[in-house]
């Protein structure tokens, strides 16, 4: 009797510990869904928000300073690559110097450009519309519902087909679309897919150290994210001295600028006239 009680003690045991394990599995399950969900909405709702919101507070300025500073830079270097021909005696290649001041310039020219880009973009995004608080509200339910179907977080083993309707998922919430949304939950409760649930406290401990490690990735990937770029100025935008101090030091940077350019001007027209300038 003794070795049977303690035989069914040891079950008994067992059982809550396989309960327990089980258990939280389904807490990790539930808060690495959230943290997917957070971190989506970092990246693709806040993220979007404050780069519009910095780029058409600010970004307009900089676009005109980024502007007349490459023409700055240009026209200076174009001084020196003539200045040089000319003190080796030659006549300058003008043809041969705007080749190589198009291959010199062209990170600046890209930045530029990619400027000019997120600007367009910003005055783009406000003119979509805004979902109302309900949508968002909805939005965010049934994308963090989908997380729980679908990230490879959680299943691992999902048919090729499910992966596909992933990447549907996550465009669609990126784009705010709640009709997309919809139809795809929709679609998912028609077609379930049937995974087997751990059997064994090996596997249950395996799939709780996996969401463990999951859990803490995201976490760090959140801290980075909040440290970057836009979020490093979130407060500041909302602070009007702030946003208006910014606007006034890229003003006096520009017309520092335009003195520049006139300066070069000047010089670059004197030696197409024929005269001989030094650049310091």
């Amino acid at each position: 009797m003794i070795k049977v009680g303690t035989k069914l003690s040891r079950q008994l045991d067992l059982s809550r510990e396989f309960a327990a394990l089980k258990e939280k599995r389904r807490r990790l399950r539930r808060e690495l869904a959230k943290l997917v969900v957070d971190r989506e909405e970092l990246l693709h709702t806040v993220k979007p928000n404050l780069e519009a919101s910095y780029y058409t507070a600010i970004g307009r300025e900089q676009h005109r300073l980024f502007t007349v500073r490459n023409e700055v830079l240009r026209t200076r270097r174009q001084i020196e690559l003539i200045r040089a021909a000319l003190n080796r005696g030659e006549e300058p290649d003008l043809k041969r110097i705007e080749k190589r001041l198009d291959e010199e310039m062209r990170q600046w020219i890209e930045e530029l450009q990619e400027l000019g880009q997120r600007i367009r973009w910003a005055e783009y995004r406000e003119q979509l519309p805004v979902l109302s608080a309900s949508e968002a509200r909805e939005l965010k339910q049934l994308y963090r519902k989908l997380v729980r179907k679908l990230h490879p977080d959680f299943n691992e083993a999902f048919p090729e087909n499910f992966r596909y309707l992933w990447e549907r998922v996550n465009t669609a919430y990126r784009n705010g679309d709640l009709e997309e949304l919809q139809t795809l939950a929709l679609l998912l409760s028609k077609e379930e897919a049937v995974l087997p649930e751990p059997s064994t406290m090996e596997q249950l401990a395996a799939d709780v150290e996996r969401l463990t490690e999951g859990i803490e990735k995201i976490l760090k990937q959140i801290g980075v994210i909040q440290e970057q770029f836009p979020f490093n100025v979130r407060d500041k935008l909302a602070d009007r001295d702030w946003v208006e101090a910014q606007r006034n030091i890229v003003a006096k940077q520009l017309d520092e600028m335009e003195q520049h350019r006139l300066t070069y001007r000047s010089i670059l027209a004197k030696l197409g006239s024929g005269d001989s300038y030094f650049i310091h």
